[in-house]
């Protein structure tokens, strides 16, 4: 799935009635460690057809990223839906994404 880039607050809702999984990528364009990442969100995106990667321009979007505290960039957030499940900020390997995904979606109370 192709990465996606945050025009409006709206889509965000979109994605979550469309996708389970969102993993918001909050980024700047002079931020040397979110260009970094890129690749990494390339790579994930392309293995992980379950979740939707989308990029938000912290300057772009300050009521969102003030929406969900963020202080610093890169700072990955992973909502299931629209509930939040996980925070971090800093760059991960691809290997250090995966699990770091994967250990939030394991924590995912199962319905019975």
């Amino acid at each position: 799935m192709a990465i996606i880039n945050l025009n409006a607050f709206e889509e965000l809702g979109e994605l979550a009635n469309s996708h389970e999984w969102l993993l918001l990528d909050f980024w700047a364009t002079w931020c040397q460690p979110c260009k970094a990442m890129n690749p990494v969100l390339e790579a994930f995106s392309e293995l992980n057809s379950d979740a939707a990667v989308v990029k938000i321009d912290v300057d772009e979007k300050h009521d969102l990223a003030v929406q969900f505290g963020i202080r610093a960039v890169p700072t990955l957030v992973l909502l299931r839906r629209d509930q939040l499940m996980g925070q971090d900020a800093g760059t991960k390997s691809l290997k250090d994404l995966e699990g770091w995904v994967e250990g939030l979606k394991r924590n995912v109370p199962q319905a019975v």
